[in-house]
This record gives structure tokens, C-alpha cells and sequence, in this order.
């Protein structure tokens, strides 16, 4: 019941933030999108901006090796295969519905976020804390689109609480199908593998190398499709060309010099004199990203904490590769776990946090959306 209330609330505070949007937020005037796609006219297709149109792209044509600019094959299957059926009984692009499995991957992960909390025994009031601020992480909004975000959440949250059961071969079978959906669901490997070696028994080491590589079957699924259709197993990797080939070391000068580049420049004109500053509000999640990590660092085990920097490396590593701006960063983080289950401890002793976390999430998710649902570029 917790959960469905704050599906629901979340749902109409989503809308109600895309309306403002819609009316008071001038269009996009910037760089136009490779492709567009015919949706049927529908107030949910402001929902429907950049990556949605190359998943929606991919479930009605199927993985070309370059459409406009971008090869397809950049982006993971799992959410296109559920596009699929839908696009095949309706013979139209009718946005919404392919929003609907993202939707319920949503609803779901609130209550398993849930019952981890729960299996934890956590006060109730920490619980429905950390489930407001779930809810409303700044990238929450991806769940109204038709991006993999809720799905990605999904699978990560089901397998840490089935580890937390003592049910490792069915978490690393929910991770292998979550790696279907996204690149950061692979280093759910890492966390099955210490949670195995922790019972620090002989057999342990080959269960949670099996395990291990049980997780990754989704993923190498996928390389194989890679060698088939393009006969090059990491097509997936070598289509991030298209947004850049930096050097090593220009790497790691463009993650240097990030912070430099995300002061807000961009002024949008609108009665409310509202401004685009999408990077610098990703880089304020990051530093309270980072935050959250140190406070709970010795409050959650190793390999939880192991899991959310390795989130961070990678995603300032691809980063480095692609922009010179922490653009993205509160889309790609929220699949981190343990991040909610740090808020749960923090908020544990110390409550009062919620004042500073809450309106945090909620503003920062609502410029977020705001900017995105009037096509500007806050993915």
C-alpha cells in the first residue's frame, strides 16, 4: 500500500511538472536530434525526447549499424524487446504505451526498496523517508519515458534483496536479465561475488565465480549479437565513437577540468526567468553522491560501497570520454543501491538530514524534468 501512494503521488507530481513546462518554458532552440520519430499526438510525447526516440527506433526497426548519425547498436536491447509487442498489437508509435513497462518497473521498485528496508529493520518513519526520496531522486522522471532507468533500478533492487535472502543463483539470474538493459547492471557481478565469499567457506570461490558469470550471461548475450549482426563483438562500444575518441590522457583532462564547465551559461527566457544550468545541478548530485558514500562508508558492507564507486568511476571515465560537463550523472547513478540503503542509515541517526536532502531531490528534479520535458538537454 506505502508503495502504491507514493507511485501515485509521484505520477501526478510528474505530470503537473510537465505542464508547467509546457507552458512556461519556451522550446528548445539548440542543436536539432538526429531523428524524430511520428508519435501519435499525445501530452506524453514531451516525454518522449532524445535516447526514447533511438529505443523507439530500435524496437520498430531493429538494430541498424548507422540510421542518421548514431549507430544503434549504442544502446542495449531490453527495453526495445518490450517495445516490441507493443509496437507489432497496435501498428502505431503511441508513446504512452511504450512508457507503460517503464512505469511498472517503477511502481515495483519502490517495493522492493521497500522490502529491503523492511528485512532491515528499519523504523517505519526511515523507510517512508527513504522511499520519498527515491521517489523523487532527480532522475526519477525517466520513468514517465521511454528510457531503460526503472527497469535498470528494477532489476539492481531485486538483486541485492535477493542476496539479502540468502538467494544467490536467483539474483545473479535477475542481474544477467538486467544487464539486457544497461552497462552498469553488470557490476551487479561484483556485489554477488563478495556477498557469496562472505560465508568464508571453501566451496565459496567457485560458487561466486559460477554465480559471477551467471550474472553476466545477458551481457555476453549480447556481445554474441554484437559479433552476428555487425561482425564485431564490441559494436556496443565502438558506436561511442561517434560522440568522441579522446586520448588517455585527454580522458583524464576532460574529467579534471568538469567542474569548470558546469557554470550555468545558458539562459533560458521565460516569464519565471527560470535558467539552464542542467550541469552544474548534476554536479550537485554528484558532490551529495559522493557525500552519502563517505557518511555511510563504514555503516554498509564493502562490497556495497565497492558497488557505488565503481558506478562513479565508470561514469566519469565514459564521461571524460564524451563531454567536458557532468551532464547525465543523476540518470546514470540511480541504479546505485546502495546509495538508499546509505540514506537509510544516515537518516537513522541523524533525521533531521531529510531537511536537507528532500528539497534537495525534489527541486533538482524538478528543474531536471522541467528542462527535459521541453526538449533541452538534461538527459
Amino acid at each position: 500500500m506505502q508503495a502504491i501512494i507514493f507511485f501515485v503521488s509521484w505520477f501526478f507530481y510528474t505530470l503537473l511538472v510537465a505542464w508547467f513546462s509546457v507552458n512556461l518554458l519556451k522550446p528548445h532552440v539548440g542543436r536539432p536530434y538526429p531523428v524524430h520519430f511520428d508519435y501519435v499526438p499525445s501530452f506524453f510525447n514531451h516525454f518522449a525526447h532524445w535516447d526514447a526516440v533511438w529505443y523507439t527506433h530500435i524496437a520498430v526497426y531493429g538494430y541498424r549499424n548507422s540510421t542518421v548519425h548514431i549507430p544503434t547498436i549504442a544502446f542495449f536491447p531490453g527495453y526495445p524487446m518490450l517495445m516490441k509487442p507493443i509496437h507489432i498489437l497496435f501498428h502505431k508509435n503511441i508513446a504512452f504505451l511504450y512508457m507503460i513497462p517503464s512505469l511498472i518497473f517503477f511502481g515495483f521498485s519502490i517495493y522492493i526498496l521497500y522490502l529491503i528496508l523492511k528485512d532491515q529493520n528499519k523504523p517505519l518513519s526511515i523507510i517512508y523517508m527513504v522511499l520519498l526520496l527515491y521517489t523523487f531522486y532527480p532522475a526519477s522522471f525517466f520513468a514517465m519515458s521511454i528510457y531503460p532507468v526503472s527497469a535498470l533500478n528494477f532489476f539492481a533492487l531485486l538483486t541485492f534483496y535477493l542476496l539479502q535472502k540468502d538467494k544467490p543463483l536467483e539474483a545473479s539470474i535477475v542481474a544477467s536479465i538486467g544487464t539486457l538493459f544497461g552497462p552498469l547492471a553488470v557490476f551487479l557481478s561484483v556485489v554477488i561475488f563478495f556477498s557469496i565469499l562472505k560465508a568464508k567457506k571453501p566451496e565459496a570461490y567457485i560458487k561466486a565465480i559460477s554465480y559471477s558469470i551467471i550474472s553476466f550471461l545477458g551481457f555476453m548475450a549480447f556481445i554474441v549479437y554484437n559479433y552476428y549482426k555487425f561482425k564485431d563483438p564490441i559494436a556496443f562500444i565502438h558506436a561511442q565513437d561517434w560522440w568522441g575518441k579522446p586520448s588517455v590522457f585527454e580522458h583524464l583532462k576532460n574529467i579534471i577540468t568538469l567542474i569548470p564547465h558546469d557554470i550555468p551559461t545558458h539562459p533560458i527566457s521565460t516569464p519565471l526567468g527560470v535558467y539552464e544550468f542542467d550541469h552544474f545541478i548534476n554536479l550537485i548530485i554528484l558532490i551529495a553522491y559522493i557525500f552519502i558514500i563517505l557518511m555511510a562508508i563504514d555503516k554498509m558492507p564493502y562490497y556495497y560501497t565497492l558497488f557505488a564507486v565503481l558506478i562513479l568511476l565508470e561514469y566519469l571515465w565514459a564521461l571524460g570520454g564524451i563531454f567536458i560537463n557532468t551532464s547525465a550523472f543523476a540518470r546514470l547513478s540511480y541504479i546505485s543501491v546502495p546509495i538508499f540503503i546509505g540514506l537509510s542509515e544516515i537518516l537513522e541517526e541523524n533525521p533531521h538530514y531529510i531537511g536537507i536532502f528532500g528539497p534537495l531531490f525534489l527541486s533538482t528534479n524538478f528543474i531536471l524534468e522541467a528542462l527535459f520535458v521541453k526538449n533541452y538537454w538534461s538527459i
